[in-house]
């Protein structure tokens, strides 16, 4: 006898049927295999130190005195890259405040269509500061599960909190800068 399983429909599906970003349960997951928890919440950033595109190095230290927004992604993502423009927004506007600040973490060595971060940034006009990350020592330091994922690290270097996505089945732009300023007036 065949046994009857059942795959829930993709997140995107379901946003579309109800008209709103889907709220789950705590350690619930559909079908698209996005983790909607994270296990080092409240934990301190791991010890990393990567080189930046465009020259210097980003490291844990670089947490200490500002909330950092922290995005893993990679150009060989195609959810990386639905959420890319929104990703360019959140760059835009938390570095141009004075709680907040966002680097991307490019992870994974790839980089798809476009051979370089050079020739990307290039094609789509975007400027924002990125940690080079080809051998995922720092996606597997944060044990990363999904890209894209945003994590909010405090002033004091403590992982504040996370999402999945920003773009469709994501929280948005404005939800994540709120999210990020809160932590930002903590004491």
């Amino acid at each position: 006898m065949k046994k009857n399983t059942f795959t829930p429909p993709r997140r995107e599906i379901l946003q579309a049927i109800v008209g709103a970003p889907l709220i789950l349960a705590a350690g619930q997951a559909l079908a698209d295999g996005k983790p909607t928890t994270y296990s080092e919440l409240g934990k301190k950033a791991p010890k990393f130190n990567l080189k930046k595109f465009g020259g210097g190095t980003f490291s844990n230290a670089d947490f200490k005195g500002k909330t950092t927004i922290v995005e893993f992604w990679g150009l060989w993502c195609p959810d990386c890259m639905a959420d890319a423009p929104l990703t360019a927004q959140v760059a835009a506007r938390a570095n141009s405040t004075k709680n907040l600040r966002f680097i991307g973490i490019h992870t994974a060595g790839r980089y798809g269509r476009w051979g370089s971060l050079d020739a990307y940034f290039k094609e789509k006009g975007y400027s924002y500061p990125v940690a080079i990350d080809d051998d995922k020592t720092a996606y597997n330091a944060f044990k990363m599960k999904w890209v894209p994922t945003y994590l909010i690290i405090d002033k004091n270097g403590i992982i504040a909190d996370f999402t999945t996505d920003l773009g469709i089945g994501g929280i948005g732009v404005d939800a994540l800068l709120a999210r990020a300023n809160k932590i930002a007036m903590r004491k």
